[in-house]
C-alpha cells in the first residue's frame, strides 16, 4: 500500500469513527456546561421562592405571628406508628406560637404538611403542601374544610385516625387520613417539647 493509500485510509477512519466521537464530545461538554451554568442562576431563585412560599403558609397557619425563627431540633421527633416525623421547626419572633413542618408517608408517597400551634398549645390550622394522593380520593383529606377539623384542638387520643373520636374522618380515604393524622399528632409532640420558644 502507497504512502498516498495509507493517508488516504487514516482519513476515512477518522471521519468515519473518530469525528463523529469527537464531535458528540463537545456536544456533550457544551450541553452540560450550560445546564451547569443554567442550574446555579436558576438554583437560588427557585431556593427563593419556595422559602417565601413557606413563609407565606407559615403566617396563614399563624396569623398573630410577626416573623418566623428556625429551631435547630437536637432530636428526631417520629410519630408512634414511625410513618411522620417533624422535618422543620419554626417559632413566632413575638412568642404567638410555632409552625411545624412535617412529612408523612400516604397512600401515594410521601406527603408534606405544616401545622401552626398557638401559645396555648391549640391548633391554628393544617395544611398540606404537597402530595402525590390520588385527586378526588385521598387528596379529599386535603382539604380545607377537613383540616378544620382540627382547629383549637390541643391533644389527640391516638394517631390513627380511626381510633382518635375527634375526627370525622372519610370513609375510603383513611390511608391519607392517617397519615395527615399522624401528622399533626407528630407536630403536637414536638410543641410539647419544645414550646414558642424553641425549647420547655
Amino acid at each position: 500500500m502507497s504512502a498516498n493509500e495509507k493517508t488516504k485510509e487514516q482519513t476515512s477512519t477518522f471521519h468515519e469513527y473518530i469525528y463523529p466521537v469527537l464531535i458528540l464530545f463537545i456536544i456533550v461538554f457544551v450541553v452540560t456546561a450550560a445546564l451547569a451554568v443554567t442550574n446555579n442562576v436558576t438554583a437560588p431563585i427557585i431556593e427563593q421562592k419556595a422559602e417565601a412560599t413557606a413563609n407565606a403558609t407559615r403566617q396563614e397557619l399563624l396569623p398573630d405571628a410577626d416573623a418566623f425563627t428556625q429551631v435547630t431540633l437536637d432530636k428526631t421527633y417520629t410519630s408512634d406508628n414511625g410513618k411522620a416525623s417533624v422535618t422543620d421547626y419554626y417559632t413566632a419572633n413575638n412568642g404567638s406560637g410555632a409552625v411545624v413542618t412535617v412529612v408523612t408517608s400516604s397512600f401515594g408517597g410521601d406527603l408534606t404538611m405544616m401545622v401552626g400551634i398557638d401559645s396555648t398549645g391549640a391548633i391554628t390550622g393544617v395544611e398540606v403542601t404537597d402530595s402525590s394522593d390520588t385527586p378526588g380520593v385521598g387528596s379529599k383529606d386535603a382539604d380545607p374544610d377537613y383540616l378544620a377539623q382540627y382547629q383549637g384542638l390541643t391533644s389527640l387520643n391516638s394517631d390513627d385516625v380511626k381510633k382518635d373520636g375527634q375526627i370525622d374522618y372519610i370513609s375510603g380515604a383513611s390511608v391519607s387520613g392517617t397519615a395527615i393524622h399522624s401528622g399533626v399528632h407528630v407536630a403536637l409532640t414536638a410543641y410539647a417539647d419544645l414550646g414558642v420558644g424553641g425549647a420547655n
